[in-house]
């Protein structure tokens, strides 16, 4: 009896230890699935120098960059970059195929009700364009003038907001969705009198498709009309609050160990990025 006991007690015993072992698996394999990575699906452009384009086979760019940089350090995600033609960038988001959109985006009214936003990662480098004939150098000069810009975009805020402002100087705005490249030539032809739009795309553009008796400068009165100044974010979808704080609190940190500035520098050559107060500040507009 005592013999038949003590196999009775054994195989208890081992038993037991079989199944704290399963416990613990089970407890290490929800601590792995815990710590899960999550694929991040960045919706992008391969043609937006040099905030984000192909060189040679290869991604790169400012915002590009400052992705790249981010992922490095954000452990709990990964970032898989996917291009788009610049229309369905955001359409990416609003089908749930892409949770950030990179491609020098500005903030508008409307975006902001359906999209969450970045810190800017930095201050808009915009120009009006006109012919060498014109030569408008100043907002004030556009009173009267004629332009055109896509549905939906920061220039229409834009516009919109001076016109309101300024009755007796308003701009005319006509709205097309003919593609950058499109309305340069048209400012070239004098089918409208000037664009006013991002720097070093358009001029990237100007250079690529030879359009010629073009000038370009930014608005001396800039500091004058601050309603013209712009700002670069990135747009993620609206349900991605968590990764909208995660990548902010990395977007500080890069600014603050000279990386904003050190891109900005190598694609700008300047340093037209936003403190972090600032960022704050312009984030919650």
């Amino acid at each position: 009896m005592k013999k038949i006991k003590l196999l009775t007690l054994a195989t208890v015993g081992i038993a037991s230890i079989g199944l704290l072992a399963a416990c613990s698996s089970k407890d290490n394999s929800s601590s792995k699935s815990t710590d899960k990575v999550t694929t991040v699906t960045v919706a992008t452009s391969a043609a937006s120098v040099p905030y984000e384009y192909s060189e040679n086979g290869k991604m790169t760019g400012f915002e590009y960059d400052i992705l790249k940089a981010a992922d490095k350090d954000m452990k709990d995600y990964k970032f898989d970059f996917k291009v788009y033609e610049d229309s369905a960038i955001l359409a990416a988001l609003d089908g749930g195929r892409a949770q950030i959109a990179a491609n020098n985006f500005g903030k508008t009214k409307a975006r902001s009700e359906k999209y969450l936003f970045s810190y800017p990662v930095r201050q808009g480098i915009d120009a009006i364009f006109s012919t060498s004939k014109e030569n408008i150098t100043k907002i004030s000069q556009l009173a009267g003038k004629t332009t055109e810009i896509p549905a939906g975009t920061n220039y229409g805020d834009m516009f919109e907001s001076w016109n309101k402002n300024h009755p007796d100087k308003k701009i005319n705005v006509k709205y097309s969705q003919r593609p950058l490249a499109d309305r340069l030539s048209a400012v070239s032809s004098g089918q409208i009198d000037f664009l006013f739009a991002s720097k070093a795309p358009a001029e990237n553009l100007i250079k690529e498709h030879a359009i010629t008796g073009l000038v370009d400068t930014v608005p001396t009165d800039l500091d004058k009309q601050p309603e013209f100044k712009t700002y670069d974010y990135f747009i993620l979808d609206n349900s991605q609050s968590k990764l909208q704080k995660d990548l902010n609190v990395e977007l500080k940190k890069l600014y603050d160990n000279g990386t904003l500035k050190k891109l900005s520098e190598q694609y700008f050559h300047d340093s037209k990025i936003q403190a972090a107060d600032q960022s704050k500040k312009l984030n919650n507009r």
